[in-house]
């Protein structure tokens, strides 16, 4: 794509960037530097030196925190920062603490004066009311909403002037990639600049709100409890907590370079708001030439697949790097039971028989990278995956690069994992029953969420014939 032609590229259009700050509900900041880092070595020398040199607060968020090597390293690193006198706050999410055996890490930094927040307790509301009919559909309903409503972010801010933010968790398995062959391919990026303090701000909104939900369980119990001015209360406690304390969380951050970059926090229960999932649609309908995006199993939900499919029918290369059979069983419990490849199987045959080019990992390790580049003008990386969770269900974050080098960088770093995939012909697609093929089944409610102007024609039609239980 020539220069001119990038610089007229409607995704760089200032239309663009208004109808999407309108759609999200937040801005594109100039004068920030980004530096993508496409493996788990490169991010963890950054992530080591930040804490090193951390000198007021350190705020983390992880979706997992492995019990090994790096996990403990971490640990003893912040506990060095506490004895210091550093202020370190942690999210992360509470059922993998769980299955990682990991909560004794979390206790450790806790013991020692760190804030820790577990994300939406899986254990907590679990049993239904056993006094009311339907009991058994409850639980089922329970185990559904318990398993879905994670948190997936991983970032951290340092100081509030520096970030990384991207798909890589905390633990060997991610810190030795691009060193050992067995570990992931994973991704993130460096941040500087004035779009910094967009990712503390949502930091402190989030663990403000967490931790507001912890004490809410207790509270509700009460008699006369009023749970909109409890909320209001922690909201108005969070204004204070940056007001007191504004030079800490929030120094001056000159421009540090010329990137300009968006920053898309994702709360689909928090908020009940999806803008990641709406960016990106948008982004797909603009796109001319290709939309190459990645991540650990490609399981489109019909909104997104019928976007690309409109795209692959303008003309616009859309191709998708996902694991293989083999690559996949090194994901959580052997790919659970090889469970997880089977079920993106399900999706391949609509998606390729429709122009769709799905490309397969070959190395030992899994594909985690949750890379996203159109047409070589936008870049997107962060936690948001091709999957109905991330869509509708987790809490996630992405940063979104509007021109400059960057995309070019996402561009080049996709030829490089393209050498080592292996696209994957529609006659090794397997045609699923009705039963299991995604694309047969009934539109969900939270379809309702999305913007009616970004649903295809199929989609509003049936969401248009569809009743749906009232709350």
């Amino acid at each position: 794509m020539s220069p001119n032609t990038t610089a007229n590229h409607p995704l760089l259009s200032a239309a663009f960037e208004q109808r999407t700050d309108h759609q999200t509900s937040t801005v594109v900041r100039d004068g920030n530097s980004v530096r993508l880092m496409p493996s788990g070595s490169e991010s963890y020398a950054s992530r080591w030196e930040l804490i090193d040199g951390a000198r007021r607060c350190i705020d983390l968020v992880s979706f997992s925190v492995m019990r090994d090597e790096t996990s403990f390293r971490m640990r003893d690193a912040l506990l060095g920062k506490l004895r210091q006198g550093v202020a370190v706050r942690f999210i992360v999410d509470d059922a993998v603490l769980h299955t990682s055996f990991s909560g004794g890490i979390m206790k450790d930094l806790t013991k020692a004066g760190a804030e820790v927040v577990q994300y939406h307790k899986i254990f907590r509301d679990f049993m239904p009311d056993f006094r009311r009919p339907r009991r058994v559909h409850q639980l089922v309903t329970n185990i559904k909403y318990k398993l879905k409503r994670r948190f997936h972010e991983k970032f951290m801010v340092v100081d509030g002037s520096s970030a990384i933010l991207g798909g890589i968790n905390w633990g060997d398995k991610y810190a030795f990639g691009g060193v050992k062959p067995k570990a992931w391919r994973d991704t993130d990026c460096s941040l500087t600049g004035p779009v910094v303090a967009d990712v503390q701000r949502q930091f402190i909104k989030s663990f403000f709100f967490y931790r507001a939900l912890d004490a809410e369980y207790a509270a509700r119990k009460q008699p006369g409890f009023d749970r909109d001015a409890f909320f209001a209360a922690a909201r108005a406690e969070e204004d204070a907590f940056i007001e007191a304390n504004r030079e800490v969380y929030f120094p001056p951050l000159p421009p540090t370079g010329t990137d300009r970059i968006r920053y898309l926090p994702h709360k689909p229960y928090d908020e009940s708001r999806l803008p990641i999932t709406e960016a990106y649609l948008m982004m797909f309908r603009e796109a001319q030439q290709y939309i190459y995006w990645g991540c650990h199993g490609v399981r489109t939900p019909r909104i997104v697949a019928e976007t690309l499919v409109e795209a692959v029918n303008r003309g616009v290369d859309v191709r998708l790097i996902t694991n293989s059979r083999k690559s996949s069983q090194t994901l959580m419990a052997r790919g659970l039971l090889g469970s997880m490849y089977k079920e993106c199987a399900t999706y391949f045959r609509w998606l390729v028989e429709r122009g769709v080019k799905i490309y397969e990992w070959q190395k030992p390790g899994a594909f985690h990278s949750k890379n996203l580049v159109i047409d070589g003008v936008v870049g997107s990386v962060g936690s948001y995956n091709i999957a109905e969770g991330s869509t509708f269900h987790h809490t996630e974050s992405n940063v979104v690069v509007y021109g400059g080098n960057f995309p070019e960088a996402v561009r080049a770093q996709f030829e490089v994992d393209l050498q080592d995939c292996r696209e994957i012909p529609l006659a090794e697609t397997k045609i699923p029953s009705p039963k299991k093929n995604p694309f047969c089944q009934p539109l969900h409610q939270r379809y309702l969420l999305l913007d009616r102007a970004l649903l295809t024609d199929s989609i509003r039609t049936e969401l248009d014939n569809t009743h749906f239980p009232s709350n």
